[in-house]
């Protein structure tokens, strides 16, 4: 299922052909781009961010999971 914050965003910027099915249910996540926490929900390709504190144009943000893998493995800062 698609969280109701995620819905709009994913709808309009391509849906299913962009990001695939939902992999997961929204929920809190420790981000390792920052360190802060954020209601995320997992795609088959791509990962999406809700960022309150932004203007609502950019609340919906793609997670950095090419950066994030990169640093898990050591191979970028």
């Amino acid at each position: 299922s698609l969280a109701p914050a995620f819905r709009a965003y994913w709808e309009q910027h391509g849906g299913l052909a962009v990001y695939g099915y939902p992999i997961s249910e929204a929920f809190t996540e420790l981000s390792p781009t920052d360190g802060q926490r954020y209601t995320v929900q997992y795609f088959e390709r791509n990962r999406l961010e809700l960022h309150p504190e932004l203007p609502p144009a950019f609340r919906v943000s793609l997670g950095l999971l090419g950066v994030d893998l990169l640093r898990s493995r050591g191979w970028a800062r």
